[in-house]
């Protein structure tokens, strides 16, 4: 283009690139925006005493790391410039070589003379591509498209860009809403042109705080097939929570607060609107965000909720696995619109305030905002969903589940106090043990919990060589004290400590402050918008870290029981689904044969990659095949290998190589895993479940490394997640109305349940059944899933 038109006009080019000084001359200048600095003819002559058209030459000769561009090894810029000043060309010198007296420069030239020219190549700027345009009014900047580039910009997240553009608009609305008409100047005509389009985007909040109204509002509601919904309340536990209000949205420009429950307000009461609510919504397609929370609080307060649903946070999940799926993160990346803050409603700490003492206009404002935001997402997200082809998941798994989960957490679970209450009593006396051995090995009291005063301790006072640098000194994290546990006994002894201390404080302490006070049992939070792989996690209590292999961690699950002496605990475990689904996926004959004939997968591994007979094989020897057929399919290196196995880290990569080359499909199926991520820039579950991975095409090889062992674990580990929700589905549909058998807890790949003695056959075989069939038929046709049921008194016995 500078070519073409410097015949007739002055051209600058814009760019921070110093490669673009081979094309200034007395028509062509640069602009650098980031230094303010104009670069013309004189300029270049000035910083690298060369002319601009001997520019390709320099670079031909001191290279560009940046570009990739080699240049003549040994000589950089100084050295090419002086070439360059004494012969002009690179052909020049080249054709001059004998007249170069310095030998060093001379054979440095004679041996990269091939990666000199080649460089020129690379370097030089391309000038004659051949342009068709009509006339130069095709590069006038129109402000008035910028908006067309919105939904182009927040595609790829350009955000700071669209926030520019959405600036002016922001600024031209406020004065407009003020009745104030913008002096403006021409060249932003076309800001203010957007911001009349964009003008839909604000609504109206209507306040709803009488019987009148409300029917009003209703009338207005009854012809809508879509509405959105959000509740106010006073706790964010649903079980503890009362209901304060509820927003309700139907179109951009409108949404109606209902207060139910403040205090110091008129309120129209609970009972009516939630009658009304459910007589009169029927059949709609009710939009939330999270509405797992608002159907619980919902059915406490009186209205089961068994409309068909939409549920925005949950659609987010789905769509940007890694990212945060808040109604304000959501509105902030999709809509480019800053919600009003909970905290500034009721305050934080201390003088934090629950929603019903929230003066009752602005808490219109603040939950009239969440639907509203919530109705105008249901259409971006859904679109979304259908485009990325994640719409059957969403529809036939994630938002079935959420009922599932609901139920689940409304059961709970009982704990018994009595029994943690000893735990806690043994635990203490052992945590003093340890304690006074830590102090006697290391000479001196210290702060066992403060990370600092360990790090001096070891490193310092007791001159233990370091293993890891953070920001803060030296690490003392359980991959440092694992490491030194085979020459240290106190790092053995705190890496005990820290366990204790760390049930002690989150389970064995804690469990009996969540006991539901209604109820008489605790509620943990079932979570399926959290882990990228698509499993579920839980909160207060965490349920999957309560360890499985450790005394501790088995003592703990004694204290979850049945409600009374007529019931029992049931768990039902899927056995071995990862390597089910790897041998499914991958097709290895070997491992395929191994589920069809009921063997010890580990043994027949181990019998495989030792070549020796499934009786002869150690316990040792079916333990290293254990973990290798586990740590494959987490991606697991030499590094992690030999740190399980204790072995050296060649011994490890040997171990690898072996077990690959007797399982060559096992090591095709990874590698064509891989190798299709990189193309498509995700992986995918047997049900479409996707996780996107840019790091798999990065030039930081460990953060490629790593996306790489993501990508080999998440097509195993999210197809099992999926297989349990399927299952948990099914489940509930047979029993939500048997209060007999209640499913209470969800750990990984294991379903528990309260289940009534006289019940106990039926609900078995039920169990077993549905979770067996949650995979499709072609899949279970090449390796069958299995089930395995434990029952007792308590979780432990049935575990």
């Amino acid at each position: 283009l500078a070519e073409k038109y410097k015949k007739d006009y002055d051209v600058i080019i814009v760019t921070g690139d110093k490669d673009f000084a081979q094309i200034v001359d007395g028509q062509v200048t640069l602009y650098d925006p980031s230094k303010e600095k104009v670069t013309d003819y004189e300029s270049v002559i000035e910083k690298y005493g060369l002319k601009p058209e001997q520019f390709v030459d320099y670079l031909a000769i001191c290279g560009d790391s940046a570009d990739n561009i080699p240049g003549v090894k040994g000589i950089g810029p100084k050295g090419a410039a002086k070439l360059l000043q004494e012969f002009g060309t690179l052909k020049n010198i080249y054709e001059n070589l004998e007249s170069i007296s310095a030998k060093g420069i001379h054979d440095k030239l004679v041996e990269s003379k091939e990666e000199a020219f080649l460089s020129g190549k690379l370097a030089a700027i391309v000038r004659d591509v051949p342009l068709e345009i009509a006339d130069e009014r095709t590069f006038l900047f129109d402000k008035s498209k910028l908006k067309k580039a919105v939904n182009f910009l927040k595609e790829y997240e350009l955000n700071s860009i669209v926030k520019k553009i959405v600036t002016r608009e922001d600024t031209a609305t406020s004065k407009l809403s003020t009745g104030e008409k913008p002096a403006l100047k021409k060249e932003f005509k076309a800001e203010f042109d957007f911001a009349e389009e964009t003008k839909s985007q604000q609504f109206e909040t209507i306040l709803i705080d009488n019987k009148e109204d409300f029917q009003k509002m209703m009338e207005e509601l009854k012809n809508k097939d879509i509405v959105a919904i959000d509740t106010e309340t006073t706790s964010a536990d649903p079980l503890m929570a009362e209901l304060v209000g509820i927003s309700l949205c139907a179109n951009n420009n409108k949404a109606f607060y209902i207060s139910i429950a403040h205090q110091m307000a008129e309120n129209v009461a609970k009972k009516i609107v939630l009658e009304e609510l459910k007589k009169n919504f029927q059949g709609k397609l009710l939009i939330a965000h999270n509405i797992k929370y608002d159907f619980m609080v919902l059915q406490n307060a009186g209205w089961r909720i068994e409309n068909s649903v939409f549920d925005t946070m949950i659609a987010d999940y789905l769509l940007n696995p890694t990212s945060r799926h808040a109604l304000s993160a959501c509105s902030k990346r999709e809509l480019h619109h800053e919600m009003i803050p909970l905290s500034d409603l009721i305050g934080k700490g201390k003088k934090q305030v629950t929603f019903d003492m929230v003066p009752v206009d602005q808490a219109a404002e603040y939950s009239a905002e969440d639907a509203n935001v919530t109705f105008r997402l249901h259409k971006i997200f859904e679109s979304k969903l259908i485009q990325a082809s994640l719409f059957d998941l969403f529809k036939e798994i994630e938002i079935p589940l959420f009922h599932s989960l609901a139920k689940m957490e409304l059961n709970g679970v009982k704990i018994d106090t009595k029994i943690l209450a000893e735990i806690s009593k043994r635990n203490q006396k052992k945590i003093g043990e340890l304690t006074r051995e830590i102090y006697e090995l290391a000479g001196s009291q210290f702060n066992l919990n403060s990370p600092q005063q360990l790090a001096k301790v070891l490193f310092e006072d007791m001159g233990i060589e370091p293993t890891k640098k953070i920001r803060t000194g030296f690490s003392t994290d359980v991959t440092v004290l694992e490491e030194l546990t085979k020459e240290h006994e106190i790092a053995r002894l705190l890496m005990e400590y820290r366990q204790l201390a760390k049930l002690e404080s989150t389970y064995v302490t804690a469990l009996p402050n969540l006991v539901n006070p209604k109820t008489g049992r605790v509620h943990s939070s079932f979570n399926q918008t959290v882990a990228s792989t698509g499993r579920l996690s839980s909160s207060n209590p965490n349920m999957q870290n309560i360890p499985i292999r450790t005394e501790l961690g088995k003592e703990i699950r004694y204290a979850f029981v049945p409600e009374d002496e007529n019931s029992v605990i049931l768990a039902a475990d899927y056995s071995q689904i990862e390597l089910r689904i790897l041998a499914m996926l991958s097709k290895d004959e070997k491992m395929i044969n191994a589920f069809r004939n009921k063997e010890d997968i580990h043994r027949e591994t181990a019998s495989v990659i030792y070549d020796i007979s499934k009786e002869n094989i150690t316990s040792d020897q079916r333990r290293y095949a254990k973990i290798i057929n586990f740590g494959l399919m987490y991606g697991m290196g030499a590094f992690r290998v030999s740190n399980e196995l204790g072995i050296s880290r060649k011994e490890a990569a040997e171990f690898i190589d072996n077990y690959f080359s007797k399982f060559p499909t096992i090591k095709n199926y990874i590698d064509s895993v891989i190798k299709q991520a990189k193309k498509d820039g995700y992986v995918s579950t047997i049900f479409g479940r996707k996780l996107y991975l840019p790091e798999l095409n990065s030039s930081n090889k460990m953060r490629v490394s790593e996306a790489e062992r993501i990508a080999t674990n998440m097509p195993i580990q999210g197809s099992a997640a999926d297989i349990i929700k399927i299952a948990m589905i099914n489940l509930n549909e047979k029993i939500k109305d048997d209060p007999d058998i209640k499913m209470i807890i969800q750990v990984h790949d294991e379903l528990v349940f309260e289940v009534k003695k006289d019940k106990l056959d039926f609900a078995k075989e039920l169990i077993v059944r549905e979770m067996e069939n949650a995979l499709p038929k072609e899949y279970s046709d090449i390796v069958p899933l299995v089930v395995d049921v434990g029952i007792g008194n308590n979780w432990f016995e049935a575990h």
